[in-house]
């Protein structure tokens, strides 16, 4: 265990020792402002893609809120279509036992004139 930790220590040393030659000789400079550029570069590509799923979710939200709200007002539509339908056949039923009982009614007329004449 002890040795894992000394290997640790010296890996480290000679990579700081390294990193201490690279940014002596001004090499180191550009590598580390080359990465900085480069993370900042990944960074603002990564926030525009987030963005833009972004506005694709909220894009895609207020379709379906759309949609929704024409069905519901198609449904609506069509309830009330479905009770002025009923509501023509309810004055028709009531049309026509009017006139079926008009219809008795001047036969049953027709009748007592026809007794009360063979009388």
């Amino acid at each position: 265990m002890a040795v894992n930790r000394l290997a640790y220590f010296f890996a480290g040393a000679v990579l700081g020792a390294a990193g201490l030659a690279m940014v002596k000789t001004g090499k180191g400079q550009e590598l580390v402002s080359g990465m900085i550029n480069g993370g900042c570069g990944l960074a603002e590509n990564v926030l525009g893609r987030v963005e833009t799923v972004k506005e694709d979710i909220e894009d895609y939200m207020a379709e379906l809120k759309y949609k929704a709200e024409q069905e519901k007002e198609a449904a609506e539509a069509c309830a009330q279509d479905v009770a002025e339908q009923e509501e023509v056949e309810a004055v028709a039923d009531v049309e026509i036992d009017i006139a079926s009982e008009d219809v008795s009614e001047a036969d049953e007329e027709s009748v007592t004139d026809s007794e009360t004449g063979k009388a």
